[in-house]
C-alpha cells in the first residue's frame, strides 16, 4: 500500500494535483507508519520515500502558487527531515523494495526540492556536501540525474557557464539524461538566451545534439 502510494503521490504531482499529493501521501504515511516501522529496514525505506514524494509534492505546490508560495515552500523542510529521520534509522544507502531509499536520496530529493523553488545557492550547497564516495556508488543515470539538478541550480543562481559546463559533465556520465528528457532540453533553450563568451560554442554545440532548432 505504501509502495503504491508514492507511485500515485508523483503521478497527482505530474498531473497539477501537487497540493492533494501532498495530504494523500502524509495521510498514508501516518496511517501506516507504526505498521512500517514494525517491518524494519523495508518499512523503513517506503516510509522514507513517502516523505520524500511530499516535500517534492509540497514544492510543486508552493511552485504553482505565487500568493501562498512563502507560506507552501516553508513546510517542504519538514518533509524532508522527516525522511531523514528514518534515513538516519536505517543507517545507510540501501535499495530496498526498489527505492533506493538512504541518507544519499534524501540530500539528491534536497537538492531537486531546491531547485522546484529556485532556490539555487541552496541547491549548490546541497550538492556540493554529499559525499564524494556516496555519489561515486550511485549509478551513472542518477549521477547525471543530479548534475542536471545542479545546472539548474547553477542557472538559478547566475552562473550560467558553470551550468553548461555541469551539463556537459552530466552528458559525457549519461548522454540520454541531457540529449532526450525535456527538463534538460528546456534548460539548455534557456541558457541559450543567457550564455556569451567563451561557453556559448560549447553551448550551441550541446543544442545542436539535443537536435533543437536554431
Amino acid at each position: 500500500m505504501a509502495s503504491a502510494a508514492r507511485h500515485l503521490a508523483d503521478a497527482m504531482t505530474n498531473h497539477g494535483q501537487a497540493a492533494e499529493a501532498v495530504a494523500f501521501v502524509t495521510a498514508v504515511a501516518g496511517r501506516l507508519q507504526g505498521e512500517l516501522l514494525r517491518r524494519g529496514p523495508d518499512g523503513l525505506s517506503v516510509l522514507g520515500m513517502l516523505y520524500l514524494k511530499a516535500a517534492m509534492a509540497q514544492a510543486a505546490a508552493a511552485e504553482a502558487d505565487d500568493r501562498r508560495f512563502a507560506a507552501l515552500a516553508r513546510k517542504v523542510p519538514g518533509h524532508l527531515a522527516a525522511a531523514a529521520e528514518h534515513a538516519e534509522r536505517l543507517g545507510r544507502d540501501d535499495n530496498r523494495l526498489w527505492t533506493s531509499f538512504g541518507p544519499t536520496n534524501v540530500q539528491l530529493y534536497e537538492v531537486a526540492a531546491h531547485v522546484q523553488l529556485s532556490e539555487g545557492a541552496d541547491a549548490i550547497a546541497v550538492a556540493a556536501g554529499i559525499p564524494v564516495a556516496a555519489v561515486a556508488s550511485l549509478p551513472r543515470e542518477r549521477r547525471a540525474h543530479l548534475l542536471t539538478d545542479r545546472a539548474h541550480g547553477e542557472t538559478q543562481a547566475g552562473l550560467h557557464e558553470k551550468a553548461v559546463d555541469t551539463l556537459l559533465e552530466a552528458e559525457r556520465l549519461a548522454p540520454e539524461e541531457v540529449l532526450c528528457r525535456p527538463r534538460s532540453r528546456a534548460l539548455v533553450e534557456d541558457l541559450r538566451l543567457l550564455v556569451t563568451g567563451s561557453a556559448e560554442g560549447r553551448l550551441r554545440a550541446l543544442a545542436d545534439r539535443c537536435e533543437l532548432p536554431g
